[in-house]
């Protein structure tokens, strides 16, 4: 009964105080703001006066893409004269995200971890406005998690179905994200800091929540608005680090061995023109998220919830089975007295076979890893994806106890079968349906994405 109580506590703190304090919306006004007193935006302490722009656009792609839209709108709209001159914008939004209601916003409805039509169809509308962007106008762009596959426009001669095939051969690889992110720069006409590029001679303000451990700014969505510092050998050897090159799709190899002629010209142009006039805000991150949950756990108000309130030091970047251990080891040494609580967070990495056909995502699969780990032990562990859906599953994590796995082979279910399938979120969905008892959270999309949390509760 404990272990219920303690897995209702986890989950209800990821939904009501964890999710929260990602708010894109909130997080996206707070780095574009309206100074009434002197008639200007102002971006992460710099002053922009509404006199010295004509016009202002939006584009943007993510799986933040309509709060942070709408924090842009919102903010536009507390002044009569700014809001004259919003010229309008277009975001690549997740699926049905794209039903939302932003006034002079249109959303397209792109696709994660795989582009769609829509994704493409999106990123040439995005192309198409900042084409009337002029030096006396000014261009927002809101990024967030996700945008590497939701904006996409592959280079001229690879086709939608093998971008496709290209990037998940990426993602189920093994590669980190700023391996996977390098390849797709070189593949893509958006991506690698093309979308800034459309608006060349305009001023240009990104407003970035990071999903990328370090906040590296060109990796965030493939960084399509900061300059790209790979090259396509850069790209052929991530590729061939990982021995995925001879899966990869022959368009994209070909593309890749041509190289880059415009790799010159296109320093040269953020060198002497693009930079002195673009702004980066990364307006909240993993790291923000978890310092402040440490904190506000540590307050008053949350005294009853843990004795002890311990962030890891090291945000997860590499294998989860590596990341499981560390947390674990961690754990152990914090374990006594009982009722510590460890704050972690990261994305690690899974590499999934070719052959392997199961349904999960990194969260899943640690949080199986996990419950196998501390079987035995009065623990529970949370594992969850702030974006709320996690890899190919319907379900954000799951949350397991010292229990599960022996409830798991009491119900006849074999959680390293499942493991070698890659079928993470299938061992969850079929525990829930034999034993009664929840295991997966499900939230939907959740309209930001700062990465993943993963809480032992010890």
């Amino acid at each position: 009964m404990q272990q219920v109580l303690n897995s209702e506590r986890l989950v209800s703190l990821f939904r009501d105080v964890v999710l929260p304090l990602a708010d894109a919306h909130a997080a996206t006004q707070a780095g574009l703001r309206w100074s009434a007193e002197d008639a200007s935006l102002v971006v992460a302490g710099t002053t922009l006066p509404i006199d010295a722009f004509r016009h202002i656009y939006l584009v943007g792609a993510g799986k933040a893409g309509v709060p942070m839209a709408r924090a842009v709108v919102d903010t536009l709209e507390q002044d009569r004269r700014l809001w004259a001159k919003f010229a309008g914008g277009t975001v690549n939004v997740f699926r049905e995200q794209a039903k939302a209601v932003v006034p002079r916003v249109q959303f397209f409805a792109a696709d994660h971890p795989n582009p769609n039509q829509a994704s493409v169809d999106g990123a040439r509308a995005a192309l198409a406005l900042l084409s009337a962007a002029t030096a006396d106008d000014l261009v927002i762009a809101v990024i967030s998690g996700g945008g590497s596959s939701l904006l996409t426009l592959p280079q001229e001669g690879i086709c939608l179905d093998a971008f496709c095939a290209a990037n998940r051969v990426l993602v189920t690889g093994g590669a980190t994200i700023q391996e996977i992110n390098t390849v797709r720069k070189h593949l893509s006409s958006v991506k690698g800091g093309r979308l800034r590029m459309a608006a060349s001679d305009a001023l240009f303000v990104t407003l970035v929540l990071s999903d990328v451990i370090g906040d590296d700014l060109s990796s965030i969505a493939s960084g399509p608005t900061v300059p790209d510092p790979t090259t396509c050998p850069d790209a052929i050897a991530a590729l061939t680090g990982h021995g995925l090159w001879g899966r990869f799709p022959e368009s994209c190899r070909s593309l890749l061995l041509r190289g880059d002629p415009g790799e010159a010209d296109r320093a040269a142009l953020w060198r002497d023109r693009l930079t002195p006039r673009t702004y980066n805000v990364v307006v909240a991150s993993n790291a923000v998220v978890l310092s402040s949950l440490q904190r506000l756990l540590s307050s008053s108000q949350y005294s009853a919830f843990a004795s002890e309130v311990h962030l890891e030091g090291s945000p997860v970047t590499g294998p989860v089975g590596e990341a499981v251990e560390s947390h674990f080891a961690h754990a152990v040494a914090l374990s006594r007295p009982p009722g510590a609580l460890l704050l972690c967070g990261g994305e690690p990495l899974v590499s999934v076979p070719p052959e392997a056909h199961g349904t999960g995502g990194r969260m899943l699969h640690y949080a199986l890893l996990a419950a196998r780990r501390i079987a035995g032990r009065n623990w529970t562990v949370l594992a969850s994806g702030t974006d709320g859906i996690d890899g190919t599953s319907p379900a954000a994590g799951a949350v397991v106890t010292g229990s599960t796995i022996e409830v798991a082979c009491t119900h006849d279910l074999d959680a390293d079968r499942y493991l070698e399938a890659f079928d993470s979120y299938g061992f969850f969905r079929e525990l829930e349906v034999r034993s009664g008892a929840h295991f997966l959270i499900v939230t939907g999309p959740t309209g930001t994405n700062v990465n993943d949390i993963m809480l032992w509760s010890l």
